[in-house]
């Protein structure tokens, strides 16, 4: 449950702290499966709140901690 909790955690900071710009109208993320869901309704709030549309593609930790470091997205989630 720890775990649970603290992949979250971490993907709300990436996804909140991530933007880099107050004008950008997308961020763009990739990663766990597991946390998709969650993450998929925490965008649709994000993007009523701030106008700013969370992209997220469930490919697994491992794929999103590459495009991550290829600099192809800007968060990524690992469970």
């Amino acid at each position: 449950m720890n775990a649970t909790k603290t992949v979250l955690a971490a993907a709300t900071a990436a996804m909140l702290f991530g933007i880099g710009s107050a004008e950008a109208q997308s961020v763009t993320g990739a990663g766990s499966t597991f946390i998709y869901p969650a993450l998929s309704q925490w965008a649709d709030a994000y993007k009523k709140d701030t106008g700013v549309e969370v992209n997220y593609q469930a490919i697994g930790s491992g794929g999103g901690l590459q495009q991550l470091a290829a600099k192809t997205v800007t968060f990524a989630a690992s469970d």
